[in-house]
């Protein structure tokens, strides 16, 4: 079992991490500045967390564990996979929706660490969004060109999400109709895809 003191540290030190992010941007997080918020030396910092880019990850995997406590409890109820998709999108749009300068901070590092590859979607970036897609398209479409399809709809749900953070003037009494709205459209979309109806052929695209 970790020493509690050490566990108290680490999480000081993410809390200062992410309040300088927060106020200041990711370009202004450094060891110096963690460990001047919270009354330690730099050293003492460095043995928490090697670097600066640990914090980081740190910072996004304690994030990550709130958004998927509240993800269990959004899909309760749920039935079959076009529903469960349905219910995550909602909660994906209305979660970074209240959190818009934890979406910034994450899309900032997502530059870095790209979030929409093939391998980050697979480890995980988009929780189980592509085999949701999977699930709906089975049958319809070979296990390839469904894999696309779910990549195709975890980088659709992040530029919904992207649009409506940016857009600050979108009050309250508003983000449930767009919510919905984006979930209908991108269940629609998976549907459709799902009976042929986005296939060229049967659309008479060339």
């Amino acid at each position: 079992m970790g020493n509690p003191s050490n566990t108290d540290t680490r999480t000081r030190i993410l809390d200062a991490a992410e309040e300088i992010a927060r106020r200041q941007g990711l370009h202004s997080l450094s060891m110096r500045a963690i460990a001047e918020r919270i009354g330690l030396s730099a050293p003492a910092a460095y043995r928490h967390f090697r670097s600066k880019d640990e914090i980081v990850r740190a910072m996004i995997e304690r994030g990550y564990g709130r958004f998927v406590r509240g993800l269990m409890a959004a899909r309760h109820g749920a039935k079959g996979p076009e529903e469960v998709l349905a219910a995550t999108i909602r909660y994906y749009l209305r979660f970074w929706m209240r959190d818009r300068t934890g979406f910034m901070l994450a899309s900032e590092w997502g530059r870095q660490e790209p979030s929409l590859t093939g391998s980050a979607v697979e480890a995980g970036s988009f929780g189980d969004v592509p085999a949701l897609v999977a699930a709906i398209l089975e049958g319809s479409r070979d296990a390839e060109e469904a894999a696309w399809i779910g990549r195709w709809a975890a980088a659709t749900l992040y530029g919904m999400a992207l649009s409506l953070v940016q857009e600050e003037e979108v009050p309250r009494s508003r983000e449930k109709t767009l919510v919905n709205s984006a979930a209908d459209y991108l269940v629609g979309a998976v549907r459709a895809a799902a009976s042929g109806r986005l296939n060229g052929s049967a659309g008479g695209l060339s």
